[in-house]
């Protein structure tokens, strides 16, 4: 018999409840881009304990200065991608032993679930006096820290785990389906600086949560960022760098120096290495504004006598990053995905999709009824082809598509994957060594990604003409030209009627807004272009929709803050 769900032992009675029936109700949402069909089953606490504290993104925080080359380049924008992928499912060694020597899972299988929200939240809450829970108060990061541990060892704190049953559990994993499983079959899951934002945004969540969404338009230019605010000294005829400091299309760079020598210049050069003629050169009274894209680098000089003042750099963003509903946009190491399983073991066949330049085009020709439909043929992989996990019980569910998603850049990485019979032609052709190296399941699924609402790329074949020519053809099936929407869609979770024209961006776009995707599709005057067009500049969760949609991890901590308004 299984234990009962970790989350609610050792919570109080009616917390307990009220857990286990949100649990007991809340099915997958029909139509949402991350509300996937299968039936999700979390991680149990004794999963966790044998998982440990989830890997972090390794995020790549100079990609903010690519931004223009992905919007501008499919191609790069495709590298990047794959390479977010591998280091999404690089293994990563679990935190205890298991019956295979040296066992992994992929990095993506050790984020947090909703069971995992649960856990740590009500531990952080339940940490705050009740003067500060009546005022909101924020955790602090060594709190945070503190109840992510407790959480991956939670399971040692219940008396019917003792260590025995602990090592046993362990030994059961045996092989890799077994180990997969390690999880559970999960539908959502987030990496550890993505879960933490989300704790350190509770008071913002349970405002828009109580008094609905925000609007979807802010009036009003972005509020300049400090970048920098620095006292300075110059030696005669000496000088000193500063930054680099990148710059978005649209933004701005303003830097000068308050109380230097009149004879004292400020400089702003392109790039690091000061050798290019400088964009800007100017007393460092007046200062100088340099406009995006590009990074830069701001020098100081003295002439015939030292200087000294106040360095004071600022950056104006080409519009405000707006995310209501969190305190502030998600940090660059954050990460989310959606997965999609199929069950292998009830005989239900595995669908299959056909994504080539003449599938596409069928899909989307006028007058089609733009959807996936039920698939184009079927298959039946096997545990080497298919990632696959296989539960104590012996459930067996395949991974067929999952979202990943990572905040390096301003609208995200959106990146879409989907397994192929036929892996290698079209969206998987130009599948880079460093997946393939991985082994494994991981060279059967094909990708694509979008980085904004609309294409720039002026190629309609990506750059793929020669080197790709099947994924030339398939990039060329779904381009509408240069600055009409983007294209990315998943056939196994973007099901709704719709969604195989989405474009990702437009559909997140809308995530803690209280609109969804159905309606999006079905109201084209509001939502023009099947959706992928940006109608705000608010995004309330930031394009997250595990909030207020899929697990609705927001309704997991407002159960936990009523419990306490109702014990006062």
């Amino acid at each position: 018999m299984s234990p009962p769900r970790p989350v609610t032992r050792g919570l109080p009675p009616a917390l307990a409840l009220g857990v286990a029936l949100l649990a007991a109700c809340e099915g997958p949402e029909p139509g949402l881009c991350d509300g996937v069909a299968s039936q999700p089953q979390f991680a149990s606490a004794e999963g966790r304990w044998l998982l440990g504290a989830a890997a972090r993104y390794p995020v790549d925080t100079s990609m903010a200065s690519l931004h223009g080359e992905l919007l501008r380049s499919q191609r790069e924008r495709r590298w990047i991608a794959w390479m977010a992928v591998v280091k999404a499912i690089e293994p990563v060694r679990l935190a205890r032993p298991t019956a295979m020597t040296g066992a992994t899972v992929p990095r993506f299988r050790t984020w947090y679930d909703r069971e995992d929200v649960a856990r740590t939240f009500q531990r952080l809450y339940g940490g705050l006096t009740p003067a500060q829970r009546a005022a909101g108060e924020r955790f602090t990061d060594e709190a945070m820290d503190d109840a992510f541990g407790w959480n991956a060892r939670f399971v040692t704190t219940l008396s019917e785990w003792p260590e025995a049953r602990l090592e046993r559990f362990a030994a059961s994993f045996d092989g890799p389906a077994r180990l997969a499983s390690a999880a559970g079959v999960q539908r959502v899951a987030a990496s550890p600086d993505a879960v933490r934002h989300l704790m350190a945004s509770y008071p913002e969540i349970l405002r828009c949560l109580s008094r609905g969404a925000p609007p979807d338009f802010q009036d009003g230019p972005a509020a300049p960022q400090q970048l920098a605010r620095e006292p300075v000294t110059i030696t005669r005829c000496g000088a000193r760098a500063f930054g680099p400091y990148f710059v978005a299309s649209g933004g701005a760079l303003v830097a000068r120096v308050d109380g230097a020598d009149a004879g004292s210049t400020v400089q702003v050069f392109e790039g690091v290495s000061l050798t290019t003629p400088a964009r800007c050169t100017a007393p460092t009274a007046t200062g100088c504004t340099v406009t995006g894209p590009g990074t830069f680098t701001v020098r100081l000089a003295a002439r015939d006598q030292p200087t000294g003042g106040m360095l004071d750099v600022r950056y104006a963003p080409p519009s405000a990053e707006l995310s209501a509903c969190l305190h502030g946009v998600f940090p660059l190491a954050a990460a989310t995905v959606a997965m999609e399983w199929r069950r292998a073991d009830i005989g239900e066949p595995f669908p299959v999709y056909d994504t080539s330049a003449a599938g596409l085009t069928r899909r989307l020709r006028p007058g089609a009824d733009a959807t996936w439909g039920p698939g184009d043929g079927t298959a039946e992989p096997d545990e080497r082809s298919v990632y696959t996990l296989r539960l104590p019980s012996g459930s067996t569910f395949r991974l067929a598509g999952m979202h990943l998603r990572t905040r390096e850049v301003g609208q995200w990485l959106n990146i879409t994957l989907w397994w192929s019979d036929d892996p290698d032609t079209d969206f998987g052709a130009d599948r880079p060594d460093s997946i393939r190296a991985l082994g494994g399941p991981w060279t059967s699924y094909k990708m694509c990604v979008t980085t904004d609402f609309n294409e720039h790329d002026p190629d309609p074949d990506g750059g793929f003409a020669r080197s790709g020519p099947t994924l030339a053809a398939a990039l060329r099936a779904v381009y509408e030209g240069r600055g009409a929407p983007s294209w990315c869609s998943n056939p196994y979770i973007d099901g709704a009627p719709g969604l195989v024209r989405t474009n990702c961006a437009g559909c997140h776009q809308h995530a803690m807004s209280g609109v969804r995707p159905g309606e999006v599709q079905m109201n084209a005057v509001r939502y023009p272009s099947a959706g992928r067009a940006q109608v705000r500049n608010n995004f309330p969760s930031d394009g997250f929709w595990g909030i207020d949609g899929g697990d609705r991890l927001g309704a997991v901590l407002a159960e936990t803050v009523d419990y306490y308004r109702a014990a006062r």
